[in-house]
């Protein structure tokens, strides 16, 4: 059983699932904060990307409305400096929320951001993927929890929803690590995206990895499901606790 804040889970006995918490007892680092995708306003948007310009350098304009906007604004994120990416977390948050366009949040995240930094060249954040991985699950129901995306880019599905088809090769990459941060849904879901993707494979002359890699980790790396679903509109976003009880 693992214990987030107020919420009880029950773990599968799955290959990725070990993998995440062997990661999660390597660090044993509660998590820096507990976040939904609910729109937000454009004031804190707007501070955002001052923040990130006089930081970075860019030169995102304040109130980005397309989504060639907002894939600039990606590609510029891909290419900051690693050692500074935590300052970028929560203008990338606020980014995929803002591409969304969520009227009400579809998942909760725990979050790893800041406290990564004391790791820093000194042990691994991440694993790769195993090579036995299980392929990800194509349906996704309220109170399931599953494995954070662990790169700046890009899934192949989302290049090719986003229409984010330049310089794939440095963007677009497949969920082949694991890294502590996890989600909870609130919403059911089911991935139909496979044959679309097999012609934006194709289309797009992807060589960066196979067929096959890409439809077995499109979906969602289900690891485990809330017991006490009551409570996950309850969840107490200030108790920032984590532990893995065995029963």
């Amino acid at each position: 059983m693992l214990q987030v804040s107020n919420l009880n889970i029950k773990l599968l006995d799955k290959v990725i699932t070990k993998k995440w918490l062997e990661l999660h007892r390597s660090l044993n680092v509660d998590p820096d904060s507990i976040i939904d995708n609910n729109s937000i306003s454009d004031d804190i948007f707007v501070k955002d990307i001052q923040e990130a310009n006089k930081e970075f350098g860019f030169n995102w304009t304040t109130d980005p409305t397309t989504q060639d906007e907002y894939n600039q604004m990606h590609k510029d994120i891909e290419t900051a400096p690693k050692d500074k990416a935590d300052l970028l977390q929560s203008i990338h948050n606020h980014l995929h929320v803002k591409e969304a366009g969520n009227d009400k949040a579809s998942q909760i995240q725990v979050v790893w951001s800041e406290s990564m930094g004391q790791f820093y060249k000194k042990q691994p954040i991440e694993y790769d993927m195993p090579k036995d991985a299980e392929p990800f699950d194509k349906t996704i129901a309220y109170g399931d929890v599953y494995l954070g995306y662990p790169h700046v880019g890009k899934s192949p599905e989302v290049c090719m929803l986003q229409n984010d088809n330049s310089n794939l090769k440095q963007t677009c990459r497949i969920h082949n690590k694991i890294v502590c941060d996890i989600l909870i849904s609130l919403v059911n879901l089911t991935c139909k995206s496979d044959n679309q993707l097999l012609e934006w494979y194709d289309n797009n002359k992807i060589t960066m990895f196979t067929k096959e890699e890409m439809l077995k980790y499109n979906g969602w790396a289900k690891i485990g499901e809330v017991i006490n679903k009551e409570q996950i509109d309850e969840i107490d976003r200030n108790n920032l606790k984590i532990q893995y009880v065995t029963s």
